[in-house]
């Protein structure tokens, strides 16, 4: 391990020290000036899918939210149905460019349906009836045949989708109103062992696609494994007199940095939404820059974004800033171009100037009229914020005419990474080798 490290650490300081050099006559580097990119994989404000995909064009996005109802992925037999069941959903957004990030619920309030299933209720599990937000029924999480379906179930789902890239995260679910682990009859409570048995079961099974649990501290969180979700951004985010709050709970539990490998997102309260639109004020509403600088929050449910009518051009633009605010943001900031023994070296220097990292690697590729390579050197995904990687490649073919970077995408046709660069594109030109 420290072999490795060391020799990491003396490549990145070859490769810094290549960078401060001057490029080879005959090479023209083009403008690099900084232009936020509007929309990036993994990251953004996100709409509810819709089969058709129609959205209001207010801004463009990368991922899709749906909830799904466990009574779809289990038959009455219990025979599971994930792939039946969740295969549409990823086939419908992924053929848009887009990704997926989806939860499972059991009971989801004012929803006249048995989400939980019948084969649930052929178990003999207990559920009750309840009148807050809306009523509803809830399953009695405390009986252990319940957790032991839960745990299959989610092993299976991993069986099937672990590491699919048509996915970009999935959110625990399961317990509680709207899979949000919280229930309003204190008799249907999971124990503590059995939240974490729920939360070990993802942390297990899921090696690839990010997991993210509602309640930093919850038992089986602490251990750096599992991402967050906050369900109430920027209304219950930040406030360190209210211990129930998500930073709060994240200051508590020692997590505030759980972002640097594990993805924090969330959905922006609904009451708040149509407000921070339009730039008006709204009761309890904190401050949006605040909570995506303090959480280093990656995504956002935000459907008022794409659905609300007749926004200004300048509302437009805001919302589009807000949402790029979020996650990563890399941006190329020097390249260089050298004869080394006879071999051409292009070197491309990005930083990100994000508040995250992307939480999987696209791959940078180099390129000209003669020929595309995969870049060697950083990996996007290791760029913490503030920090920088340098990728190159090197050839004894000829390179001329214009040179571009790009960075790649997570499944075919799906959306590629872009640079914040003026004029970049799915690929950004850094120059002309004469």
């Amino acid at each position: 391990m420290f072999f490795s490290s060391l020799i990491f650490k003396i490549s990145a300081f070859f490769l810094s020290l290549i960078m401060s050099l001057g490029s080879m006559s005959g090479f023209t580097a083009g403008k690099l000036e900084y232009k936020q990119a509007s929309v990036n994989p993994m990251k953004g404000f996100m709409p509810f899918f819709s089969e058709s995909g129609e959205s209001d064009e207010n801004l463009g996005y990368s991922m899709e939210w749906f909830y799904i109802p466990m009574s779809e992925l289990v038959s009455e037999n219990g025979d599971f149905t994930i792939k039946q069941a969740i295969e549409p959903y990823l086939e419908n957004i992924s053929s848009r460019g887009n990704q997926a990030v989806f939860r499972v619920y059991l009971d989801y309030p004012g929803k006249d349906e048995d989400s939980a299933g019948t084969y649930i209720r052929s178990l003999g599990v207990k559920f009750y009836e309840y009148e807050q937000y809306g009523g509803g029924v809830t399953p009695d999480y405390s009986d252990e045949r319940l957790i032991d379906f839960l745990e299959k179930f989610i092993y299976k789902l991993a069986q099937e989708y672990d590491g699919d890239p048509r996915i970009a995260y999935i959110t625990a679910g399961l317990i509680g109103h709207w899979g949000e682990w919280h229930i309003s009859i204190d008799e249907a409570n999971p124990t503590e062992q059995q939240k974490e048995r729920i939360i070990t079961a993802y942390e297990n099974a899921f090696k690839i696609t990010k997991i993210l649990a509602r309640y930093p501290g919850d038992p089986g969180t602490k251990n750096g494994k599992i991402g967050f979700h906050d369900d109430s951004f920027t209304y219950e985010t930040i406030d360190d007199t209210k211990n129930w709050f998500f930073y709060t709970k994240l200051k508590k539990n020692k997590l505030t940095n759980v972002w640097k490998s594990q993805a924090i997102g969330g959905e922006f309260r609904p009451e708040c939404q149509d407000p921070f639109i339009k730039g008006e004020e709204f009761d309890g509403m904190q401050d949006y820059d605040e909570c995506v600088n303090k959480t280093h929050c990656s995504f956002l449910i935000m459907q008022n974004a794409f659905s609300m009518n007749n926004l200004s051009d300048l509302q437009k633009e805001n919302v589009s800033e807000a949402s790029a605010k979020l996650g990563y943001d890399f941006h190329v900031d020097k390249v260089n171009v050298k004869k080394i023994f006879g071999k051409t070296y292009i070197f491309v220097r990005v930083r990100n100037d994000g508040v995250a990292p992307i939480y999987a690697d696209p791959g940078v590729f180099i390129g000209s009229d003669n020929g595309e390579y995969e870049a060697k050197g950083a990996k996007l995904d290791k760029i913490q914020p503030g920090e920088y990687g340098v990728f190159y490649i090197k050839t004894d073919e000829d390179v001329t005419g214009e040179i571009y970077v790009r960075a790649g995408s997570f499944f075919e046709n799906g959306k590629c990474v872009r640079f914040s660069n003026v004029n970049a594109d799915d690929r950004f030109v850094i120059g002309t080798l004469e």
